[in-house]
């Protein structure tokens, strides 16, 4: 007569979770968010991040790292319309205990989870909800999800982890792993297997992800580390067409300040303009994140102007918020007149203004300067997609003086202001029919509104 063990607790609704979780069902589903540098490597969350993150009380996503491109309208539209948890309300108590209990099972279960790519999305989910809902068995599950992944593999020349950041399916696993791993964590990570290694992992076309999910939650020693042995070789994955490591950098060291002036230095080599007489030039470089043509060998030659692309913007943004953006302010100076217009004009550009205008390390007399510089373009900027928007934040950063500038350029062109969409926007905005029928009354309401630059 066989013999039937007893089922351990909760075994019932693990095993149901682990067939949901290996059905082609949720082959397409997406559980944690993506980076800047991750376009294109994911779909939309689906069934087992409604499930779990119901047991944790929201589908809130985790935040991009700081220096990511700002939302679009719609996308913040999307985000509003998620479910969460009201404010003040609280989950039925049985919710906690049913988490854990399936985090537990799930944690039994890792090795049977990993193989399959649409059951590695129940583990992400999993770690999500345990962050999500502050659990004390986050720290445990995540360890064991790493240990799982470092067990030996047929690669023996290398660590079993560095062959799993490698695939293109484990490695969103470790990429979830690393966004809710504690400091300590993260540093037994880096230290016990990617140390020495970097340079391989940034040029690789899968692992250089899990090199920028690291650097987005990394503590200050940890990223001290990766700028020495990766600092001198930052033109490999630039070259390699990886410009999210860069900017994953740029934005471990905004948020540790001491670490600012060595990026910028190896930054700045790397696209061969650390050099006194290239300085003016960084803007250059930075555009698309590419070497100076020529490098030292043509010194005093001007470089071909290349337009802003997305990755560039957002390399311009995070060092415009470093505590000393003086190289980056006075490259901005030394662009031709017609430039920073242009600039204004482009959807890139104008995320560039706005940071100029909002980042608190950029003098006062700095910002004026370069506003000045868009003095006789307001009008075509602001019947402009992306002007309107520089537009509106230099409106609503300037003091009375400012602001009377700027009407008094666009009252003129009132008519065809009213005659085109955006500008009916602006000139709304601005006020400019009472700035036109009674100017004193329109400067005691704009008296005091303004943010002084």
């Amino acid at each position: 007569m066989a013999v039937h063990a007893e089922p351990p607790p909760g075994a019932g609704h693990v095993a149901t979770v682990a067939t949901i979780a290996t059905s082609p069902r949720f082959r397409h589903c997406r559980v944690f968010p993506e980076g800047p540098g991750d376009a294109g490597r994911g779909a939309e969350p689906g069934g087992a991040r409604a499930l779990l993150g119901a047991l944790s009380g929201g589908r809130e996503p985790v935040p991009p790292p700081k220096g990511a491109e700002p939302k679009t309208k719609k996308e913040e539209l999307k985000a509003k319309g998620a479910w969460s948890l009201p404010e003040g309300a609280e989950l039925p108590a049985s919710f906690r205990p049913l988490l854990e209990e399936l985090a537990q099972g799930l944690e039994q279960q890792i090795p049977a989870l990993l193989s399959p790519a649409c059951a590695s999305l129940c583990l992400q989910g999993a770690l999500w909800a345990l962050h999500r809902s502050q659990s004390p068995s986050c720290a445990r599950f995540c360890r064991a999800l790493i240990g799982c992944l470092s067990q030996d593999s047929p690669a023996h020349q290398q660590s079993p982890l560095l062959t799993s950041l490698q695939d293109p399916d484990r490695s969103r696993l470790l990429e979830a792993a690393m966004t809710v791993l504690d400091p300590p964590g993260l540093r037994e990570l880096f230290r016990g297997h990617l140390l020495g290694h970097l340079r391989g992992v940034a040029s690789h076309r899968v692992a250089n992800h899990g090199l920028q999910r690291l650097l987005d939650h990394a503590p200050e020693d940890v990223v001290s580390e990766v700028l020495s042995e990766l600092g001198p070789a930052l033109e490999e994955p630039l070259a390699r067409g990886h410009p999210g490591v860069v900017l994953a950098l740029l934005g471990a060291a905004q948020r540790h300040p001491r670490l600012q002036g060595e990026a910028l230095r190896w930054l700045f080599q790397a696209l061969r303009c650390w050099a006194p007489p290239h300085h003016p030039q960084c803007v250059t470089a930075l555009a698309q994140l590419r070497p100076l043509e020529g490098g030292d060998s043509n010194k005093g030659a001007e470089p071909e102007p290349l337009p802003l692309s997305p990755c560039g913007s957002r390399a311009l943004q995070s060092l415009l918020h470093f505590r000393d953006p003086s190289p980056i302010v006075r490259a901005l100076r030394a662009l031709p007149r017609p430039a920073l217009p242009a600039l204004a004009r482009s959807g890139p550009g104008s995320r560039l203004w706005d940071a100029v205008l909002a980042s608190s390390s950029v003098p006062k007399p700095a910002k004026k300067r370069l506003l000045k510089r868009l003095q006789g373009h307001w009008a075509g900027l602001a019947k402009d997609r992306s002007g309107s928007r520089v537009l509106d934040t230099a409106w609503a950063c300037s003091p009375l003086p400012q602001r009377v500038l700027m009407a008094a350029e666009l009252a003129p062109h009132l008519p065809q202001l009213l005659r085109d969409p955006l500008g009916r926007g602006a000139a709304r905005t601005l006020g400019l029919e009472l700035f036109l029928r009674d100017r004193p009354r329109w400067e005691g309401l704009h008296r005091g509104r303004g943010l002084p630059l």
